[in-house]
């Protein structure tokens, strides 16, 4: 199996950004243990000095999320950015409490393994476009340029000798809203491909809100379809102890008064240039397909009875929204990000899923999770050893409002430390300061001697 995990597949070794709504100066989270130095691990087995779980805790408002969210924005422009052409602008959300800031272009950056060999990949944007991009591979522990872009247009694009293909006639399809790594992949560029293909679909991020949750939920219908999925939702629905003895996808008929409701609806939503009859198609054929939850009856009741989504609790519903995502990349060998994955979950089942990632015979292709919580119980006893130091990250902002962020690595931990107990007690920083004295004056109350 090492041999396997050091050719074949792919691991997240860090990422950076820099001006991105509270993450002002560049901020690093690395996934890399704390003990590897050097370009490359000697023996070439990247799975031996990776971490397979990193866990952000922090206070709210520290900007947790929005380190998940620098992520997901670049695979999104990196998966989009070649259909971008007739957009007024590139997005960007910069730092907001300068001047300067505003007026500064964002940066992002992935360092990753592809079959075993490290790649870095980044672009620099601002409202304007693409300002710089750029592409490097280390396959003998040296860095080898692959492209690099100096501006917007195709002549500010250098390209190496290593880069095989078309080039330079693709740089021509390219405009300053378009990175060259998604127009090259769009045009079906051999080598660019397969980094485009790990950046996009091997990086999925579990938000914390409905939107996303209907989201996934929605995968997990078309994911369902094949047996060998549905058995693994339901083992997981029982795993969990939520009553639930299997899972069925049933298709019903909506009438024609309900489909006109749902053209008007998805009218409001549309754009200019979308095909509206095959979104309604698609739209209406996803409406069709229920999941329906089979309980147990009572002990003298021998029949099973089904629940709608509706009907589930919501904890059900965030354990399936989760949990077989998270299942599939580790099947696939992929990074699952999650945001607030303690919210509506009890510990015990996030501390699974945790357990999940950690275990080399339910992971043994190393996929990764990147989570952010508030529950401290994860960094202990629940999680059976808990999160170590190199698991372990936390995200507090300065007076300024800027986003820092640093690993547990960062200070000196025992064996013997209650890590849970000192984070409370405020050892690491990245907790709550709260204004006791003012809201006490603000309500009138006396303080008590």
């Amino acid at each position: 199996m090492k041999l396997h995990l050091a050719s074949e597949v792919a691991m997240l070794l860090r990422f950076r950004a820099t001006n991105h709504k509270s993450i002002r100066d560049t901020t690093e989270l690395v996934l890399t243990k704390s003990s590897f130095e050097g370009v490359r691990p000697r023996d070439g087995d990247w799975a031996s000095v990776t971490n397979r779980v990193i866990g952000i805790f922090g206070p709210n408002a520290s900007g947790k999320t929005t380190l998940l969210d620098a992520m997901d924005f670049a695979v999104k422009a990196i998966a989009q950015s070649a259909g971008w052409t007739d957009r007024g602008a590139f997005p960007h959300a910069p730092f907001l409490l300068d001047k300067e800031s505003k007026k500064e272009t964002s940066a992002y950056e992935f360092d990753f393994t592809v079959k075993g060999t490290r790649h870095a990949y980044g672009f620099e944007s601002s409202p304007k476009g693409i300002s710089s991009e750029w592409l490097y591979s280390f396959p003998e522990g040296r860095r080898r340029n692959l492209f690099d872009r100096s501006g917007p247009e195709s002549k500010d694009l250098l390209f190496s000798r290593n880069l095989k293909g078309e080039n330079v006639r693709i740089s021509r399809l390219m405009g300053a809203q378009n990175l060259y790594l998604s127009t090259a992949a769009m045009a079906n560029h051999g080598q660019l491909r397969t980094i485009h293909h790990y950046l996009t679909r091997h990086l999925r991020y579990a938000a914390f809100s409905e939107y996303y949750k209907q989201s996934r939920i929605r995968s997990v219908k078309k994911w369902i379809e094949e047996e060998e999925t549905l058995e693994q939702a339901q083992t997981l629905l029982r795993f969990a102890d939520l009553g639930i003895q299997r899972l069925s996808l049933e298709e019903i008929e909506i009438d024609e008064k309900t489909q006109s409701n749902m053209r008007r609806a998805m009218k409001a939503v549309l754009e200019e240039g979308d095909d509206e009859e095959q979104f309604f198609a698609n739209f209406l054929e996803e409406q069709r397909k229920v999941i329906s939850f089979w309980h147990k009856g009572s002990t003298d009741d021998n029949d099973s009875h089904n629940l709608d989504l509706s009907d589930e609790s919501s904890g059900t519903v965030a354990w399936l929204s989760l949990a077989l995502p998270a299942l599939r990349e580790i099947r696939y060998g992929g990074v699952l990000l999650v945001d607030e994955l303690d919210s509506s979950l009890h510990p015990r089942l996030a501390s699974a899923l945790i357990a999940m990632f950690k275990s080399p015979e339910i992971n043994p292709l190393g996929a990764q999770l990147v989570f952010t919580s508030h529950d401290t119980s994860l960094m202990g006893h629940l999680s059976g050893d808990g999160l170590s130091r190199e698991e372990t990250w936390f995200a507090e902002k300065s007076p300024a409002g800027v986003t820092e962020l640093y690993p547990l690595t960062d200070f000196s931990v025992k064996k013997d430390h209650n890590v849970e107990r000192r984070y409370l007690s405020g050892r690491y920083g990245a907790v709550p300061a709260l204004a006791w004295e003012e809201l006490l004056s603000s309500l009138q109350v006396e303080p008590q001697a």
